[in-house]
């Protein structure tokens, strides 16, 4: 006779794919179909299957069990995956364009930068991943990026991209303001403090200067939010996402009502493209409203500021570009920042055991001092 498994081996039981499903699965995505038309009652034991570059569009999988299947670079456009168990799955880089994902479960299933889910059914898409609102599950992006990206799930680093790029940000702003002043105040001249003197500028010189300032200023503040931008992508805990999601810059912050979020779209256009008030200054407007384009010209040719027809159009252009891009990257954080419920539970879970732990190796070595102190007295 051969001999006995280990009790505690004996009582676990792997659960794999039902050899026929799977064998129905791969003959095609008709012959699937009309199976599953055929036998409404069934559902389908996908459960740790091999799937991965299959193409299943339109495939009707609705209530099956993946968990743990292997859908990597899998074609799943347009299908049918309502109430699907997708828990542990590994989506990466698989398609679900146009896929109705009604009711799945996300927990601890994994997706990647690579994979694509454009104009999908039943979730929300957040900064770092895909949320079924009826499971309260989450497919998040895998923490471990590629080794070449300097990426990772760091709460505390995009925290501090954000306070950069919202300082930069500020003083761009104050450049923008005085400019302000200038339009309404309208002096003569304005004096700016520098560390052995003061220098006098006049609207034109300040205006040029500042939008030169200004150019340089955003280009940091790009960098700065992309890089913020890029690492809340991996972020997958509850801290990191009340973290980020509460920080204190209307940039980067998240507006979850309607209402909310159309008065936070108007408010970031305002402020990201500021540097829009720098045209007034070089533009002759009584000329342009007639069309003298050969009088603008002549005008920009005759400022005091040096190379004024060359370097105005290309600095103007570089500085609006900017603001496009900081734009488009603050309506990058106009999605939430995702955790799954059931991986949050497992790690409250985990601390409690930690917490339980200490409290108790806490109170041994109490103990042991006091008996120490027994013995020397």
């Amino acid at each position: 006779m051969p001999p006995k498994p280990p009790a505690e081996l004996s009582n676990i039981i792997i659960k794999m794919a039902d050899t026929e499903h799977l064998k129905r699965l791969k003959e095609g995505v008709s012959t699937w179909n009309l199976w599953r038309q055929e036998h409404p009652e069934s559902r389908p034991d996908l459960h740790e299957a091999l799937l991965a570059t299959l193409d299943l569009r339109g495939a009707n999988l609705s209530e099956a069990d993946l968990g743990g299947a292997n859908l990597a670079k899998a074609n799943l456009v347009g299908a049918n995956l309502a109430e699907a168990d997708l828990r542990g799955a590994d989506l990466r880089g698989a398609d679900l364009s146009r896929s109705n994902l009604t009711g799945v479960n996300f927990s601890k299933s994994t997706i990647d930068i690579y994979t694509i889910y454009r104009d999908i059914e039943g979730c929300d898409i957040g900064v770092n991943g895909l949320y079924s609102p009826i499971t309260d599950s989450a497919a998040l992006l895998r923490i471990d990026p590629p080794g070449n990206s300097m990426q990772g799930a760091n709460a505390d680093a995009v925290i501090e991209s954000l306070r950069h790029a919202r300082k930069l940000h500020t003083f761009s702003l104050l450049l923008a303001g005085i400019a302000m002043l200038f339009i309404v105040i309208k002096p003569k001249t304005i004096t700016l403090p520098y560390l052995s003197g003061s220098f006098k500028f006049d609207d034109i010189s300040y205006a040029f200067l500042a939008m030169i300032l200004s150019t340089f200023l955003l280009s940091q503040v790009s960098s700065f939010i992309d890089s913020a931008l890029q690492g809340a992508h991996y972020l997958n805990d509850r801290r990191s996402a009340m973290l980020v999601g509460h920080f204190p810059w209307l940039l980067s912050k998240y507006e979850s009502e309607a209402a909310n979020r159309r008065q936070s779209k108007v408010m970031r256009f305002f402020l990201v493209f500021h540097p829009v008030i720098y045209l007034y200054f070089f533009l002759k407007w009584d000329l342009l409203f007639i069309g003298d384009w050969e009088g603008i010209m002549l005008h920009y040719q005759e400022m005091t500021v040096i190379f004024a027809e060359y370097l105005l159009p290309v600095f103007y252009v570089i500085l609006i570009m900017l603001c496009r891009h900081i734009f488009r990257l603050s309506e990058g954080f106009q999605k939430p920042i995702l955790f799954d419920t059931e991986t949050e539970r497992g790690r409250q879970t985990d601390m409690e055991r930690l917490a339980e732990a200490v409290e108790k190796q806490a109170s041994r070595t109490a103990e042991l001092v006091e008996l120490m102190r027994k013995r020397e007295g």
